[in-house]
């Protein structure tokens, strides 16, 4: 058997938890050279835990899965001691209701405003369904590796600007999967997109605090309940200055507690999932600059918000490429 296939069938093998014994007696090799295959394993950023028990040692492959939520990030304001950034969610990549022509539209006016950085919180994939899921059909890419592809050929790219994202609940289904990490694939794929962990990231800016957050649960009627129950979940200490709530497919702003608030909205057509659950669907973006006094910490925050109204029916049939350079700006 060459190295490659040992690899391979011990990922297959350690998607349960199995003994090194085990594995060693299934591959036909000694306990010695299985532990240094993990480690090449893990090199490649297939997290494979091991745990001594009893006269064996355990194993379980969580994928590319990271297995801590403690990420940051660290911005700095400019001259003025502003920072901006547009705030995005939902994109929704591989399902029939994308909505690339807006995003698309959405970046151009970034450029034109002088906005060079671009949050998304979460869900830049409608993620995958079960063949038997009456939602199957809603998605033209039914593979992880195909929405991959299609991201890194298709989403916007302007000379200047950076994409910094989150993954959401929708995107972790690749992981449940497949046990592949999208984040990682685009970071990996396109260089002016910065993958900021799954389900949340601490920004600073400056001394400012800001949590990105894509949440697991699920919408409720009213749309600031759950933003007010992220913050009444911080400890005084641990609150954050500004608190960016994506997946809610909503457009909202309010102070709770000294934090600011922004329900970031999706770009994305209301799907078949979202009109049977009755859910609310805005589609727009937030023009968001962030003022710091000469300390660093937090003096404003400036929203700007951008609706649109009307989609594109079958915008997923005629996709358009946006690369904008410094020659054709």
């Amino acid at each position: 058997m060459e190295n490659k296939e040992k690899l391979e069938k011990i990922k297959q093998l350690t998607k349960k938890e199995i003994s090194l014994s085990e594995i060693s007696q299934q591959l036909g090799i000694n306990e010695y050279e299985v532990m240094a295959l993990i480690r090449e394993l893990r090199l490649t950023g297939i997290n494979i835990v091991t745990q001594q028990r009893d006269d064996d040692i355990y194993m379980y492959n969580h994928g590319e899965k990271e297995l801590t939520d403690e990420n940051s990030y660290q911005f700095y304001t400019d001259e003025e001691n502003e920072f901006k950034f547009v705030a995005i969610s939902d994109t929704r990549f591989g399902s029939k209701s994308q909505q690339l022509s807006i995003l698309n539209d959405i970046y151009l006016k970034a450029n034109e405003l002088g906005f060079h950085n671009v949050i998304l919180c979460g869900n830049i994939t409608e993620g995958l369904y079960p063949l038997n899921n009456i939602y199957s059909e809603s998605n033209f890419l039914d593979d992880t590796l195909r929405q991959v592809d299609y991201i890194t050929e298709y989403y916007p790219a302007v000379d200047g600007m950076t994409t910094y994202f989150i993954t959401g609940a929708k995107d972790e289904k690749h992981l449940q999967s497949n046990q592949i990490n999208i984040g990682k694939r685009i970071e990996l794929a396109r260089s002016d997109m910065v993958y900021l962990g799954n389900s949340s990231c601490t920004v600073n800016i400056d001394k400012v605090r800001m949590q990105v957050f894509n949440p697991k649960l699920v919408k409720t009627y009213t749309t600031s309940y759950r933003p007010q129950q992220q913050v009444d979940s911080f400890r005084s200490e641990d609150k954050p200055d500004i608190l960016l709530y994506g997946g809610l497919l909503q457009m909202e702003k309010f102070t709770y507690r000294n934090v600011v608030c922004i329900s970031v909205p999706s770009v994305c057509a209301t799907t078949r999932e979202m009109s049977d659950k009755r859910h609310s669907n805005t589609i727009g973006a937030w023009y968001v600059t962030v003022k710091t006094d000469k300390f660093g910490n937090l003096k404003s925050v400036r929203a700007i918000d951008s609706v649109y109204y009307k989609t594109n029916k079958d915008d997923y049939l005629r996709p358009k490429v946006l690369r904008l350079t410094m020659d054709n700006k």
